[in-house]
């Protein structure tokens, strides 16, 4: 189809129905399933249709709420669910997405983009794709120039209210204690490695050309060994977490008492999602991830592992020219870096707590885990729900 027929059927006054399309990857997660929660607290279910878009509508079988269906929209599809897809996708009132997106077709459709995370590295493939947006969310002001350049959006389409997941870290519903047969350890630490396997048009990044165990900072197994003795020794258990797109099979370790691989299908097991588990963490490690950001708001320590930082910097770039004035914790180089930040951990020696406390005042509007709410409000005045 020709852009001139494209743009004749996007601009055609059409009756859209009470559909609301929402996404999110993986599948019902995210700020997108957060909000979703508020939308069913609230009873939209009752006068809207709400449609998430799936990779596979088959896993959804027992999921019965009233005016809430699956479509298969990523994965494989008959001619009959493309056809029900793409009907949906024009006749939609509100799309809500947050990763794989899902483009307007009318012009009179209303999109509210939920990014997964805020700009720290530079992944311009992706923000090129993300396309018209009515109303795009931000942790706070300090953001919004960056995210207009980067995703070519309009600085007021950009609404500064939190991220619906955030509220989750503030929540102590769930006893993540089951995750690990109910073992008491005095601190948990989580590590979240960002995704290594990716390239762009100049280079390639592969996490088995830097790490031999697939994880920054502990390159043989004789270290993984000493590590997990360390922290026998604390009795801290450290929890690794790959990111949901990182091929596990580089990931090289062995069965340990105090250092454990978490997976998406361990927390689905226990019906604890990623940002539950955060919230009950004693202190985070990670790298280049916008978790960062997210994790501010625990008041938690913070490690940032940087012994890959200026090749990944060639592949990637920066959100910052410096990072290290927007990104405060310890920064962690080594084996002896990371051993040092679990003792920190383990002695409640918060180092660098005054630099994070300052950042956070930056980096979040809002700091009180209602940020599912102040969105649903703004769909309700700003976006006629």
């Amino acid at each position: 189809m020709n852009k001139k027929i494209k743009n004749i059927i996007y601009n055609f006054p059409i009756h859209l129905k009470k559909y609301i399309i929402l996404e999110s990857n993986p599948d019902l997660t995210d700020n997108t399933y957060s909000l979703f929660k508020t939308l069913l607290k609230n009873k939209v279910n009752e006068k809207y249709k709400l449609f998430w878009f799936v990779n596979d509508k088959n896993i959804y079988q027992n999921f019965n709420i009233k005016n809430v269906y699956f479509i298969n929209a990523f994965g494989k599809m008959n001619f009959f669910e493309n056809l029900k897809m793409k009907y949906i996708n024009y006749k939609a009132k509100y799309i809500i997405d947050c990763n794989k997106l899902v483009y307007k077709k009318n012009i009179n459709q209303k999109r509210l983009y939920l990014p997964h995370g805020m700009p720290y590295k530079l992944v311009a493939e992706y923000c090129d794709l993300i396309g018209e947006v009515d109303y795009f969310l931000s942790l706070a002001p300090f953001f919004d120039t960056t995210l207009s350049k980067l995703c070519h959006v309009d600085k007021d389409n950009i609404i500064d209210l939190g991220f619906p997941r955030n509220d989750d870290l503030f929540s102590k519903t769930k006893n993540i204690k089951n995750l690990f047969k109910n073992k008491n350890f005095d601190k948990i630490i989580i590590w979240l490695p960002t995704y290594r396997q990716r390239e762009n048009k100049n280079s390639k990044l592969n996490i088995q050309n830097f790490f031999g165990l697939g994880i920054p900072i502990i390159y043989n197994i004789e270290n993984l060994r000493a590590l997990n003795n360390f922290l026998k020794q604390l009795n801290i258990l450290l929890v690794l977490k790959p990111h949901p797109a990182q091929d596990l099979s580089v990931i090289k370790t062995e069965k340990l008492s105090n250092f454990i691989l978490l997976t998406n299908q361990d927390l689905e097991k226990e019906n604890i999602n990623l940002y539950e588990f955060l919230g009950q963490t004693d202190g985070l490690i990670t790298d280049y991830s916008s978790v960062y950001f997210d994790y501010l708001l625990t008041n938690k320590p913070i490690a940032i592992t940087t012994d890959d930082l200026e090749e990944y910097k060639k592949v990637f770039g920066f959100a910052y020219d410096d990072i290290f004035k927007v990104i405060k914790g310890e920064y962690i180089n080594n084996l002896d870096d990371l051993k040092l930040f679990i003792q920190n951990v383990s002695a409640g020696n918060d180092v660098a707590k005054k630099d994070r406390e300052n950042m956070k005042k930056v980096l979040h509007k809002f700091q009180d885990g209602n940020s599912s709410n102040r969105v649903y409000e703004f769909f309700v005045n700003n976006m006629g729900l």
